[in-house]
């Protein structure tokens, strides 16, 4: 009798028990439908999202798997700054290289004009300054004579030296020896004649039909009929004959 009694309390004590957890059980079941049922407010929403999103971007970052393949590199400012001084000297070292080459071609060639015109007009290198003028010479040189002509294809006389006092002095003549002859203060000596002064010449006429432009020791430029723009000399007999005089331009 006493083992019955002690096998229905034991019974009635299990029942009780498990009553008690499905009852827990089905509590928190409930709770789990009403958090799973509860409706949400879309901007606590959208925030919440945005909010994971970019805690996992950051997190993403910190990840070395996930990061992204640039790289960027910090050098030291004391580095930096040596490597811009020593570009900055290349490009320095580079134009003063440059500049010399340029120089040393400027000077060659100066020496080379000098050397060439001082040898026909008998003088020293060192007496011709304006290189400008003696380059323009050389650069016309040759060129056949053509009436009319203002171009290296052919060029008369007064075309010439209206070239070249455009050139080298910056000074518009008129286009004929009589114009440039009027235009001019008149020079009677071969003395008084100074480089750049025009000389102007009577051939077979009463009027002036030839000129040029002095240059030092009684030479003269000019673009004559047999040979072209060439050098003679005042004192030749065929020039001294017919020398009309010189002609200083007025600016």
């Amino acid at each position: 009798m006493n083992v019955l009694k002690k096998i229905g309390v034991f019974l009635l004590a299990t029942t009780l028990s498990s009553g008690f957890a499905f009852a827990q059980n089905n509590e928190t079941c409930d709770k789990d439908v009403k958090v799973t049922t509860t409706k949400r407010d879309p901007i606590d929403f959208v925030h919440n999202q945005l909010l994971n999103t970019k805690v996992q971007k950051v997190s993403s970052d910190k990840n070395p798997l996930l990061k992204s393949t640039t790289t960027t590199i910090t050098l030291p400012k004391s580095q930096v700054n040596d490597e811009l001084y020593a570009s900055r000297v290349i490009k320095k070292e580079n134009k003063k290289e440059t500049t010399t080459e340029q120089t040393s071609f400027g000077s060659g060639m100066m020496d080379w004009v000098k050397d060439k015109y001082s040898s026909m007009m008998n003088i020293l290198p060192n007496q011709i300054s304006n290189v400008m003028l003696y380059r323009f010479i050389d650069e016309w040189y040759g060129t056949r004579y053509r009436m009319g002509g203002t171009s290296k294809s052919g060029v008369d006389c007064s075309a010439f030296v209206q070239n070249l006092y455009q050139y080298v002095f910056g000074l518009n003549l008129l286009r004929t020896a009589w114009m440039q002859f009027e235009s001019s203060k008149y020079i009677n000596n071969v003395s008084d004649l100074k480089e750049g002064d025009l000389v102007f010449f009577r051939i077979n006429s009463s009027r002036i039909t030839h000129v040029g432009v002095y240059l030092k020791n009684n030479y003269f430029v000019h673009s004559a009929c047999s040979k072209g723009v060439s050098i003679a000399n005042l004192t030749n007999a065929y020039w001294s004959k017919y020398f009309a005089g010189g002609g200083r331009v007025k600016e």
